[in-house]
């Protein structure tokens, strides 16, 4: 039986306390064979439930590696807790147990094997537990993760339920990502993220890797650090925005150079790998922030302006910027290896727009209904191999080879933010009713 498991497992305790006519104690957990002990459990007048939960993993169609159980233990009677009856039930997730009612042994043991489903990667037994006299004790829940196979895993369990950015070095094969704060890198499956111990790096943000494997992060107190060693040690660049000790948004352009900007800070520049920094602007861009940037072969630049929301083009180092006559209320940015500029805006429904002629001209190319309309600074547009994949807030993910026909392959109208690992692994990053949530479509 094939299990995969995950270095960052959380372990539950969940005390309930209830009074009958009778001194036991009843403890629930999942094992092969073992008894938890909880460093929680006192002794009331009566009896203490304690329930739990190690969240064993495994493949979504397999079985648990280890049984699920009920183990109760009456001071008052200990040589025979025979007859209880304790009830597994299936709530989430398309599994079955193969005993559904199970009577306790002498030893106060009472077993079933759980068979994952494939209808959700959290699933959920219950295990209700009857005393040979007919009192019904509290209802137990029992948490199983099933990883679904060329299918989305809706991830709620930490490091991956708050991603907040993540970058693929594909040369190297190793992918970084950014959760509550931490850096992770990851393991040998998409669940498995180890955390880089980094005392130096407080609060991470944002993190990007260039052309020549240096990653770059930044964090929510105006702060960059990079790396030249895949992680190993870190150095402390010059702050991208002086004065500044907020977060600010970066990105790296296809030359190697760096670019940030804040929230009425300009945009700034830095040609020596965050060394040293300028605004080329010389300030007249204050009252001004972009949404994105890429430079074109020809050396120009191109950014969505955050104020007028329109396509702007400098061709002096983003000394100056003039605006194109393209599609209003914009919001993404892409240029492709052909120097196709793709652009999207967020309007109800959203539309895509091409321009094969460095933005002279735009014609429409998609149009997709949306439950809500917004911008953001989250990446929306990424490739692997042959696809692009485009995540439309309030829809969901479409994946396209030609930026001509759109294929949609995640409906959920509840993620901002689409990233790609070195597998080519997919996650979009859960918001509203979905946050602290991540869904993942898991090709391996």
């Amino acid at each position: 039986m094939k299990q995969l498991t995950t270095k960052y497992r959380r372990n539950i305790s969940l005390v309930e306390w209830v009074k009958i006519p009778l001194f036991l104690l009843l403890i629930l957990g999942i094992s092969a064979c073992n008894n938890y002990n909880d460093p929680s459990i006192e002794t009331l007048v009566n009896y203490n439930v304690s329930y739990q939960n190690t969240n064993q993993t495994s493949m979504g169609g397999e079985y648990l590696n280890d049984s699920i159980y009920v183990s109760i233990y009456n001071y008052k009677s200990p040589q025979d807790i025979s007859g209880f009856t304790v009830e597994f039930k299936v709530q989430k997730g398309g599994g079955s147990v193969d005993q559904q009612q199970v009577k306790t042994r002498k030893d106060g043991k009472a077993a079933t094997r759980w068979k994952l489903g494939t209808g959700s990667f959290t699933q959920i037994v219950t295990a209700r537990v009857t005393s040979p006299d007919g009192n019904l004790l509290p209802e137990a829940t029992i948490t199983a993760h099933g990883i679904l196979r060329n299918a989305w895993n809706e991830v709620d369990i930490y490091p991956l339920s708050n991603l907040i950015d993540l970058a693929a070095d594909t040369v190297n094969h190793i992918s970084w990502m950014i959760s509550s704060g931490g850096i992770y890198k990851r393991g040998t499956n998409f669940l498995d993220w180890q955390q880089i111990n980094q005392q130096k790096i407080q609060s991470a943000r944002a993190i990007e890797i260039d052309k020549n494997g240096i990653i770059y992060i930044g964090t929510y107190n105006g702060e960059l650090y990079k790396s030249t060693d895949h992680g190993l040690s870190w150095i402390k660049c010059t702050n991208p925005i002086p004065n500044l000790s907020n977060y600010f948004n970066f990105w790296i352009t296809n030359d190697g150079d760096l670019w940030a900007t804040g929230y009425y800070s300009g945009l700034w520049h830095s040609s020596d790998g965050g060394k040293t920094w300028i605004n080329p602007a010389n300030g007249n861009d204050k009252n001004d922030y972009i949404v994105a940037i890429n430079r074109l072969k020809d050396g120009s630049l191109l950014s969505i302006s955050g104020i007028t929301q329109l396509l702007m083009k400098s061709e002096d180092n983003g000394k100056n910027w003039t605006s194109f006559e393209s599609p209003k209320y914009l919001g993404n940015l892409f240029v492709t290896e052909k120097q196709e500029i793709i652009v999207s805006d967020y309007t109800t429904p959203a539309n895509f727009f091409s321009s094969a002629d460095q933005g002279k001209s735009f014609r429409k190319i998609h149009s997709v209904l949306v439950s809500y309309a917004t911008g953001s600074f989250e990446p929306n547009i990424q490739k692997f191999g042959s696809y692009y994949y485009i995540l439309v807030p309030g829809t969901g993910i479409l994946k396209t080879k030609n930026f001509e026909q759109f294929e949609p392959i995640l409906t959920e109208p509840n993620i901002i933010g689409v990233y790609l690992d070195h597998t080519g692994t997919i996650l979009a990053k859960g918001w509203r009713d979905k946050q602290n949530k991540t869904f993942i479509y898991n090709p391996e």
